[in-house]
């Protein structure tokens, strides 16, 4: 992303856009067997929008309280991210109780169990007196309910990376790369007691992510942030290794699998994928995600046109939204998934289980939008004068 996207004309739409394209991708792929999954990005490479999400909450978490530790008000931007994590907790309790509750209600009156044992509140419900600590202390993480307390811990770090920021640029950099190493050369992550063994997002590995996240965006930020003069040459090669990378992804994953006849046209054996694992984001994921980023800013400008069609700029509005429209999109894919599950997976259900989610997810942006621009207005108009008590007594 060009720096002088932001620093000229504010708000880079790409980071909006994208992000709401990836909480789309989320809310259909976390839709247990979505055919529709097909068209998003785990189909087409190792990385997922998990990878996208996580990126761009970096360079987005930069640009939101940079002003402050560039102010040196320290004190003022770490209660701005705390209470930032505050909101984030709160939704992800508020997120548990709501997907417990759609579930028992699938029990209880369709006598489906599938998700309530697929997302692990059967676990929870068996001896819920015991587990309710760890709900709290985030050590019992069912399934859906894991990125919200990545996001946490990763932005429980933010302070520290301004600070070693100032010290140099590249520190933070350094620091997270020899995390992810050693994490990846003798394993340790955090507790699950959902699953008796650890958090599914290993926070001490998907860091780095977070932080090359935060690392672009203190350089899109003006002034202050790093400014790295790459040749037109280097960017041109950079440009062709990550499209032969993200090629060579594809034929590795093959997505042409999941249509009807072509089950086993492969080119590389299946059961090799499993070893590209998700939890301590392996390398190859890492790099997959970062050659589509390359790529996705060399092809799409900031000032595309086609970022100020109505269409984008309503998935823009959810990506500026991302919270509350990734609480709604997982309590709409846990109740999509019943739905296609009652129905046998058909064809017409799932249509209207996607296409009806997609539509809410994009509405309540729109909504959530509308009201920020109107209370943007009302703030900025003049308010008039309170005639004092004598005043009005003349």
């Amino acid at each position: 992303m060009a720096p002088s996207a932001v620093s000229t004309f504010g708000r880079d739409p790409r980071i909006d856009f994208f992000r709401g394209l990836a909480l789309l991708m989320i809310f259909v792929n976390h839709i247990s067997g979505n055919p529709w999954s097909l068209a998003t990005q785990r189909s087409w490479g190792f990385s997922d929008s998990a990878e996208v999400f996580v990126l761009l909450a970096g360079i987005s978490a930069a640009l939101a309280y940079g002003r402050y530790f560039d102010r040196d008000a320290f004190g003022a931007g770490s209660f701005a991210v705390l209470s930032r994590i505050w909101t984030l907790y709160i939704t992800h309790l508020m997120l548990f109780l709501v997907l417990a509750g759609i579930c028992v209600i699938a029990q209880e009156r369709y006598n489906d169990t599938s998700y309530m044992e697929a997302i692990g509140f059967d676990v929870f419900l068996q001896a819920p007196a015991g587990f309710i600590v760890d709900v709290l202390r985030l050590t019992f993480l069912p399934g859906y309910l894991d990125i919200l307390p990545l996001y946490i811990v990763l932005l429980a770090a933010l302070p520290a990376l301004f600070l070693l920021a100032r010290r140099h640029w590249a520190l933070p950099l350094l620091l997270s790369a020899a995390l992810y190493v050693a994490v990846h050369a003798a394993p340790f992550n955090l507790p699950n007691s959902r699953t008796a063994r650890e958090w599914f997002f290993n926070p001490f590995a998907w860091q780095i992510l977070f932080v090359i996240g935060f690392t672009i965006g203190q350089a899109l930020r003006a002034p202050g942030g790093p400014r790295l003069t790459v040749s037109a040459r280097t960017q041109g090669l950079v440009t062709l290794a990550a499209a032969l990378f993200s090629i060579v992804a594809i034929l590795v994953v093959a997505p042409w699998r999941q249509l009807p006849g072509l089950e086993n046209v492969i080119v590389v054996n299946p059961a090799s994928l499993a070893t590209i694992t998700k939890t301590d984001l392996h390398p190859l994921r890492l790099i997959d995600a970062l050659a589509k980023f390359w790529l996705a800013t060399r092809l799409v400008d900031a000032g595309a046109r086609w970022l100020a069609s109505p269409l984008a700029r309503q998935i823009g509005a959810a990506g500026r939204h991302s919270l509350e429209v990734f609480a709604l999109s997982i309590v709409l894919s846990v109740i999509g998934g019943i739905i296609a599950t009652l129905h046998g997976f058909a064809p017409l259900a799932i249509g209207l289980v996607n296409a009806g989610g997609i539509a809410a997810l994009i509405a309540l942006g729109a909504l959530l939008e509308w009201r920020r621009v109107t209370n943007a207005a009302l703030a900025a108009r003049p308010q008039p004068a309170i005639p004092l008590a004598g005043d009005r007594a003349a």
